[in-house]
C-alpha cells in the first residue's frame, strides 16, 4: 500500500504549484517580484556553523545545495571542503541515472526481467538477498529496492544489465569531475582508478540534471524521485524531517554517512547532499552514531530556513513570466529548436525565454492581444487556473 508521504511525493512535483499558488503563506519566486536578488546567503550561514563545529570534533563535513526553482535565484553553494569521499550507496543515483536514459532511449523497459542467480546475492542492505533463487525479476522493482532499501544484491545485477561504462559515459557528459561508480558493492577495486568516489558538489549537480530533465523525460523525472520519495532507510534526513515533503537517497559505509536529495517545499524546491566522514573512529556504529546527527542537524537547520524564507515572503505577488517558468520546468517542457514564433516583447536575453517559448509551443500560453505577453505583470488567480487546465 501506498504510504501517506510516497503519495505526496509523487504529487509534489505539479500538484506543489497549485498549492504554492493558491494559499496564503506560499509564494514561489516571490522575492523576484519584490526586486530583491534572492540567493543561498541564509542558509548558508546557518549551515556553516554546523560544518565548522563539526570539524572540531573530527567530523569532516561537505554540503552541496542547488536552487531548483528559481526562488533562489538558481543559485548553487558548497559548504565545506571541496573533499572527495567513500560514495557509500549514494553512488547508485548514478547507476538509476543511467538506466533511466537508457529506459528513454528504448534500450530497456522497466518491464524487462533479468534472472538473478544465488551467485548474485551478496550482503549488507536490502530484502532482495533473503529469497529464493533463481529468479525472474523486473528491472523497475530491482531499481525500486535499489533505491528505496539500498539493496545491494539489486544493483549488482543492475550494473551487469545496464554496464559500468555506460554509466561513466553519462557522468562524463554531465561534465562531473569526481563521480565514479567503478565495481560492485562488496567487490574489491584492483587499482584506485576502479574505485568508487564522490563529493558534494558532483553529487548536487547531478540532482538538479535529473530534476531539470537535462538527460531525462518528465516521466523518467519523476520515478526516479518518488522510489526516493519511498526511502525506507531513515536515519539522517527521514529522521530529521519525518513529516517533510523530501525525496532522499542515504549512503553510510565504515567512517562515513551521507545523504542527498530533494526538499520539495513547494516554490522553494532544493537539491542538497550532505557528506560526511567521522575521522575519529573506524568502527562502524561509533561512526554512524557520531555522523548521522550532523546530517540530520544540517537537514533541519536548511528546511527550517526555508520555512522562515517562505514566511518572510508570503504574499508577495509573482509576475506571469515567472509563474509560467516555474510551470514549464515542472512540467520539464523543452523548446523546440527554431520552432514557434516569438512573443513581440520576450526577447532571448530573458531569463524566462526558454520555458516560455515551452509553454506557448505547448499551448499553454497565448499570449494577449498583439502578441505580447506582459511577463512583468503580476499573474492573476484566474490565469494559473486557466494555465493548469491547459497543462
Amino acid at each position: 500500500m501506498m504510504t501517506k508521504k510516497t503519495s505526496m511525493i509523487k504529487i509534489t512535483l505539479f500538484a506543489s504549484l497549485l498549492t504554492a499558488s493558491f494559499f496564503p503563506g506560499i509564494r514561489p519566486t516571490s522575492a523576484f517580484a519584490s526586486g530583491e536578488s534572492p540567493n543561498l546567503t541564509e542558509i548558508s550561514g546557518v549551515v556553516q556553523p554546523i560544518i565548522d563545529e563539526a570539524w572540531k570534533d573530527g567530523v569532516r563535513v561537505s554540503v552541496g545545495i542547488e536552487d531548483l526553482g528559481g526562488a533562489y535565484g538558481n543559485d548553487g553553494v558548497l559548504l565545506g571542503r571541496d573533499d572527495t569521499y567513500k560514495p557509500a550507496s549514494t553512488i547508485k543515483m548514478a547507476l538509476v541515472s543511467t538506466l533511466m536514459q537508457q529506459v528513454d532511449d528504448g534500450i530497456l523497459k522497466l518491464s524487462d526481467t533479468v534472472t538473478v542467480k544465488p551467485t548474485d546475492v551478496v550482503g549488507g542492505t536490502g530484502s532482495l538477498q533473503k529469497e529464493t533463487f533463481p529468479q525472474d525479476v523486473t528491472l523497475d522493482r530491482l531499481a525500486r529496492l535499489m533505491i528505496t532499501q539500498s539493496d545491494n544484491t539489486a544493483t549488482n545485477v543492475l550494473i551487469d544489465v545496464v554496464g559500468l561504462d555506460k554509466v561513466q559515459a553519462l557522468l562524463d557528459n554531465l561534465d562531473l569531475k569526481v563521480m565514479h561508480l567503478g565495481r560492485k558493492m562488496f567487490a574489491s577495486a584492483p587499482t584506485p582508478e576502479q574505485d568508487n568516489y564522490i563529493n558534494a558538489k558532483d553529487l548536487a549537480t547531478l540532482l538538479k540534471d535529473i530534476y531539470d530533465g537535462t538527460f531525462l523525460t518528465a516521466e523518467s523525472r519523476n520515478r526516479i524521485i518518488a522510489w526516493m520519495g519511498a526511502q525506507e532507510v531513515n536515519t539522517k534526513f527521514g529522521a530529521a524531517l519525518p513529516e517533510a515533503p523530501i525525496a532522499h537517497k542515504t549512503g553510510e559505509n565504515a567512517n562515513v554517512t551521507h545523504d542527498v536529495g530533494y526538499f520539495l517545499l513547494p516554490g522553494r524546491e532544493l537539491a542538497i547532499s550532505v557528506m560526511t566522514e567521522v575521522t575519529t573512529t573506524d568502527d562502524f556504529d561509533e561512526a554512524q552514531a557520531i555522523g548521522n546527527p550532523v546530517v540530520q542537524q544540517v537537514a533541519k537547520a536548511v528546511y527550517n530556513q526555508m520555512l522562515e524564507d517562505n514566511e518572510a515572503n508570503a504574499g508577495k505577488p509573482m509576475t506571469r513570466a515567472e509563474f509560467t517558468s516555474m510551470l514549464a520546468r515542472e512540467l520539464g517542457l523543452k523548446m523546440a529548436a527554431g520552432q514557434g514564433k516569438a512573443f513581440a516583447d520576450v526577447g532571448t536575453d530573458s531569463p524566462y525565454y526558454a520555458e516560455i517559448m515551452a509553454a506557448r509551443e505547448a499551448g499553454i500560453v497565448n499570449g494577449l492581444s498583439g502578441s505580447s505577453f506582459a511577463g512583468d505583470s503580476i499573474i492573476s488567480r484566474a490565469e494559473m487556473t486557466t494555465m493548469f487546465i491547459r497543462a
